[in-house]
């Protein structure tokens, strides 16, 4: 119970740091300031940052659910994370963008 209250707490911070890193990317990018590193940042952190608020959302879940049926929630938390994670990456890399990418 201590590990996941802890990996909660961590995943909590990381998803609030990495989606204000993500928003001030996107808008920095929208607004063409700082332009290759904003791009590379808009492009590189959609999928931690998905991934951390679906660690967060699964640990709150877990966390809250009595300890003789967690078993089945365990299997199915890592099923879910995994799934949604592949679904993340192919999204990611085989759906081209709107837009081109460029770097000048």
């Amino acid at each position: 119970m201590q590990t996941a209250d802890n990996i909660k707490k961590v995943a909590l911070v990381l998803f609030v740091a990495l989606g204000l890193v993500h928003i001030l990317s996107g808008l920095m990018f929208a607004n063409d300031y700082f332009m290759p590193a904003s791009m590379i940042l808009n492009r590189v952190l959609d999928i931690p940052f998905a991934m951390m608020a679906l660690i967060y959302g699964l640990m709150s879940i877990y966390v809250n659910i009595d300890e003789k049926s967690r078993t089945t929630p365990k299997i199915a938390f890592i099923a879910i994370c995994v799934i949604i994670f592949l679904l993340l990456l192919y999204i990611n890399l085989f759906i081209p963008d709107k837009q081109p990418f460029t770097l000048s």
